[in-house]
């Protein structure tokens, strides 16, 4: 499968990099974060050798996840566990404050109702790789909203919710902000700048802007075509016929190809230059991970009487 392109400003806002975040929605609950200076700076790092033929993903989904720095952090089984253990802490506390209504209904995960569902919800790249499928049926209209705050103020009372909350995050506390979590998503960060400027990436792209031209839907770069304006609420077909060639020509360009292959050795340079962090940050969600089963099941057991 081949793949086409949309934009880093829209992948930002609805990608989760495998073992890095999970996307939660919990309405009155903001969150943020920094990331911290990774060790083995751009300007310093050599261009990583690849096959003379690198092998296309099958998707992008698929050549993210499989990517080196993917290795660390939580899988899609972890942060679902993750989720489904916190949601359960705060409904039986809920419960045992008298919210016997409550089940968790303001607290949601963003995520793909199927595999199939994981290119357009979750492109990934510097621009995002999406198949002919998706192409054909959505364009450039990729990505997921998070859900609505659904439930709020509305049948439990907000201040045992507040409580019940904080209580949830210190029996099972987050690794977000965490100097190894801040590090991961530095690297990934950094990674993709690194691919983005090399210039095996860079004559990719120039294929694939010769083949766009040729194919009657000119650009210079794959994230200007997609970022549009494709300002319907529905695809047009000039839309559509535009996504599907851009499809084609990245397939023809090796485009996919050449990046996710470069992309995966600057990652295995940043993996070396800061595998003590890395390691130690594994070590941590193996710890977290462990403790939420366990959490999970007693969590589901009759409701944790008020406090006192």
């Amino acid at each position: 499968m081949a793949f086409s392109m949309v934009p880093l400003a829209v992948w930002r806002r609805v990608i989760r990099f495998t073992g890095v975040a999970v996307s939660l929605v919990v309405s009155g609950l903001p969150a943020t974060a920094c990331s911290p200076s990774p060790a083995g700076s751009a300007a310093d790092a050599t261009p990583p050798a690849i096959s003379a033929s690198p092998t296309t993903p099958a998707s992008g989904y698929d050549g993210l996840t499989r990517l080196p720095l993917s290795a660390y952090g939580t899988s899609d089984q972890d942060d679902d566990l993750l989720f489904r253990t916190r949601k359960s802490l705060v409904v039986r506390c809920m419960k045992g404050r008298g919210n016997q209504t409550y089940s968790g209904q303001n607290m949601s995960r963003v995520a793909a109702k199927s595999i199939g569902e994981n290119e357009a919800v979750r492109p990934a790249g510097a621009w995002g790789y999406i198949g002919r499928a998706t192409a054909k049926s959505k364009g450039f209209h990729i990505g997921v909203a998070p859900p609505g705050e659904t439930g709020a103020a509305t049948g439990y009372s907000q201040k045992d919710f507040g409580v019940c909350s904080a209580e949830a995050d210190k029996q099972l506390p987050s690794l977000a902000n965490t100097d190894g979590w801040k590090l991961t998503r530095a690297l990934f960060d950094q990674s993709f700048q690194q691919a983005d400027d090399d210039q095996r990436v860079a004559a990719a792209r120039k294929r694939w802007s010769t083949c766009m031209t040729a194919a009657g839907h000119p650009s210079q770069d794959p994230e200007e075509l997609a970022a549009g304006p494709w300002s319907t609420a529905q695809p047009t077909a000039n839309e559509i016929a535009a996504a599907t060639a851009a499809e084609s020509c990245t397939d023809s360009s090796r485009l996919a190809a050449v990046y996710f292959a470069v992309l995966a050795g600057y990652q295995r340079q940043l993996i070396s230059a800061n595998s003590a962090t890395l390691s130690a940050y594994q070590k941590q969600v193996t710890e977290n991970t462990k403790q939420a089963a366990l959490l999970l099941a007693e969590s589901s057991r009759s409701p944790k009487p008020p406090s006192t």
